[in-house]
């Protein structure tokens, strides 16, 4: 198959209408690139910070994370066996070494809960660390702006 019909079959199947520019065979190879170049800042920028490589180092590892991180963000209480009851595929036992973990380094840590009264002192309210807020911030800041960037080079 020819270069030409390799990427017209391509562009049968992509869902260009999602875009919010347009893409035709003279600029998707181009798109393409950018796409795979911007991927590989995004895997390589994790790295730049200790706590944001350790918590995406792994699939269990980041979504066990993203939970943490949602409920810190929405004020909420989250304690292992909560994470275990929203991550199924997992045992509490790995949810619960990764939490252990996360907290020993310090990318975890344990704060008391906002919205309700826990008198089980075995029961942990988990949060990310500063560190690691700050760094997951400025690292999605820095995907936007690419992302950004990629738009408006595009709607050109």
């Amino acid at each position: 198959m020819e270069r030409k019909d390799r990427i017209l079959e391509i562009l049968k199947d992509l869902k260009l209408e999602n875009l919010p520019f347009k893409v035709n065979e003279h600029n998707i190879g181009e798109l393409g690139l950018d796409i795979a170049k911007d991927l590989n800042f995004i895997l390589k920028s994790i790295s730049i910070n200790s706590s944001l490589q350790w918590c995406f180092s792994t699939v269990k590892k980041a979504k066990v994370f993203t939970i943490i991180y949602q409920a810190n963000e929405q004020g909420k209480s989250i304690y292992k066996e909560e994470i275990a009851k929203q991550i199924p595929e997992y045992s509490y036992k790995t949810i619960a070494t990764i939490v252990d973990e996360g907290m020993s380094k310090g990318f975890f840590i344990s704060l008391d809960p906002p919205d309700i009264e826990v008198s089980d002192k075995k029961i942990k309210n988990i949060r990310p660390s500063l560190e690691v807020i700050t760094a997951f911030y400025n690292w999605n800041i820095n995907r936007i702006s690419t992302v950004a960037k990629m738009i408006k080079k595009y709607s050109k």
